[in-house]
């Protein structure tokens, strides 16, 4: 016979919310661990105890959630901004199929960037895996450890979002990301500052490639489709 569930109560729910936040164990730890050592607790999620911290993907999906909404309520994105870029395109002599791919990409990544960028974190980790080949990590350990740090580089975004119009806040925060991004490659990877630099802006360019191949067939696809209407 299977047991009933308990049934929900406002206390249940308060139960189970501090549980994602407490800072032993759950939100509010990885967050601290990532901040302040992100080499040791990243090694211990893939190498010894998978469970203090956020699984990788559920902070991913959590975080990146977040940030979107905040880009849509603080950021002057979408459509306002898109006649002055159609112009350009006009003047370029871009019609047709061609201005109607360009605006479903230029409105979809205005909103959605912080999840377009999320699609360059399989390029990052094959970028990685290339360079840090002696760490010993395979393929699948490093896409968990770029999601841990892409995912911690998105909170600091999301802690200047309400700043961000102002183009001082915006490269503060852009240098945050970018310094961050460096440290935890440091500590994760045990290697000198410049090394990972070098080995950090290839991985980068690697990742980019990528990315850019996939956008391009993707648009093609459509273009295709588009025809076809």
């Amino acid at each position: 016979m299977e047991r009933t569930p308990e049934r929900i109560t406002m206390r249940r729910i308060a139960e189970e919310i501090l549980a994602v936040i407490n800072l032993e164990r759950g939100l509010g730890y990885t967050v601290r661990e990532l901040a302040l050592r992100p080499g040791s607790c990243i090694r211990t999620y893939l190498l010894e105890d998978r469970h203090r911290m956020v699984k990788p993907f559920a902070l991913l999906a959590l975080i990146v959630t977040v940030a979107t909404f905040m880009s849509l309520r603080f950021l002057p994105l979408g459509d306002g901004l898109w006649p002055a870029v159609e112009a350009d395109l006009r003047e370029a002599h871009i019609s047709g199929n061609g201005l109607i791919l360009a605006k479903w990409f230029f409105n979809g990544t205005q909103k959605y960037f912080n999840i377009v960028f999320v699609s360059s974190l399989p390029g990052l980790a094959l970028g990685t895996f290339l360079l840090f080949q002696e760490k010993g990590y395979n393929l699948a350990e490093h896409l968990v450890i770029n999601t841990y740090i892409f995912s911690f580089q998105t909170l600091i975004y999301i802690m200047a979002l309400p700043l961000m119009t102002m183009q001082w806040a915006a490269i503060l925060a852009s240098l945050a990301m970018a310094g961050y991004t460096l440290y935890a490659f440091v500590r994760v990877f045990e290697q000198r500052f410049w090394k990972v630099l070098g080995k950090g802006i290839i991985a980068y360019m690697i990742s980019q490639a990528l990315t850019s191949i996939l956008l391009l067939l993707a648009g093609l696809c459509a273009w295709i489709w588009l025809s076809l209407q």
